[in-house]
């Protein structure tokens, strides 16, 4: 059976925002404590080479040290 909710991040950057999903809950409790796990671990997830916050050509660019924003959706049945 698939999840019933997405779990995402989300960033902003100066280029615009950037969702990653991040994996799949079955109940919207599951969904919650993963949410509050990623935060107590201060853990930001790994992010492709070619993402636009990690080749943003800007020296001092916050969006590079940002924790990101963790969330879930509810999915289309």
């Amino acid at each position: 059976m698939k999840g019933q909710f997405k779990l995402y991040c989300k960033y902003i950057h100066c280029c615009g925002k950037k969702v990653l999903e991040l994996g799949e809950a079955d109940t919207e409790k599951m969904a919650k404590e993963w949410i509050q796990e990623q935060i107590k671990k201060k853990k930001r997830p790994r992010l492709p080479k070619n993402d636009l916050i990690r080749t943003c050509p800007v020296i001092h660019c916050p969006a590079k040290l940002q924790i990101p924003r963790y969330d879930y959706r509810k999915t289309a049945v």
